[in-house]
């Protein structure tokens, strides 16, 4: 019944024009908290899971266990249990153990490893991921494709996820390497071979390793979208460095305490 003296035409356009009622809220996705690396965050330690059988020309030991972390090992003991994820993004559970010689590079020497027991891994870089790891790391693997297209002598091209990893030689000995995220160059690195009497003077070429020329090798996302755990291989004259660099979404810095150095044989 409507009001005595109000036209009916009035009553609708009144009811036409006021505003639904309001429907509670379900069913609202919340956007995932960004991973975030404080900076005096543990990262944990760079090992390597070696093959089964010795390859004279491979930068990698040979031998049956899990996992060798090169000595000194600082923060790890025997009896330490840990997360390892491999260059394929498998994890496994692996324990250390004593401290063992591994035969590597020329003339019968060996190195002093920690070795691990337990599920063996790809070989390859292996992440070890601290005992604490927060609960909202989930490291997978990135997928590497190096080169990404027909390389130069002066020019390379390496994706790694996300990342895309530019190399340009800039002299016979120097070069830079570029990092760039999501197309945004966030770091660049110096490339320079140093001189070696009796090494070869050719120019740097990028279409193969060589001296200085670093090659990615392992890399992990923290958490989707989150910061990524890059490791380079870089040959000296008389070894192999593996180079952890943490790059994060507009910024990257390399991690020294987690650098991995073989001495393979004096040149």
């Amino acid at each position: 019944m409507r009001p005595s003296g109000v036209p009916a035409a009035v009553l609708w356009l009144v009811a036409a024009c006021a505003a639904p009622p309001a429907r509670p809220a379900h069913n609202v996705a919340s956007a995932a908290p960004r991973v975030a690396i404080a900076p005096d965050q543990a990262l944990g330690w760079i090992g390597l899971a070696p093959r089964a059988a010795h390859d004279a020309a491979d930068w990698l030991p040979a031998g049956a266990q899990a996992v060798l972390v090169p000595m000194p090992a600082e923060g790890l003991s025997a009896g330490a249990t840990l997360s390892a994820i491999d260059s394929a993004g498998h994890v496994a559970r692996v324990t250390a153990g004593a401290v063992t010689q591994v035969p590597y590079g020329c003339d019968n020497q060996q190195l002093d490893m920690l070795a691990f027991t337990g599920e063996p891994s790809a070989p390859g870089a292996v992440w070890l991921l601290p005992p604490a790891a927060p609960a909202s790391w989930h490291p997978p693997a990135l997928a590497i494709i190096s080169p990404a297209a027909a390389p130069t002598a002066d020019r390379r091209r390496d994706t790694v996820g996300p990342l895309s990893l530019e190399l340009v030689r800039r002299g016979a000995a120097r070069g830079t390497l570029a990092i760039a995220r999501d197309g945004r160059v966030i770091h660049t690195r110096a490339i320079t071979r140093g001189e070696m009497a009796g090494a070869d003077p050719d120019p740097i070429d990028l279409r193969r390793p060589g001296v200085a020329i670093p090659e990615p090798v392992a890399a992990w996302s923290v958490a989707e979208d989150g910061p990524i755990l890059l490791v380079l291989q870089i040959a000296s004259y008389e070894g192999v460095h593996l180079t952890p660099i943490l790059v994060e979404a507009d910024r990257a810095h390399e991690l020294p305490a987690m650098a991995v150095y073989l001495y393979r044989c004096a040149f």
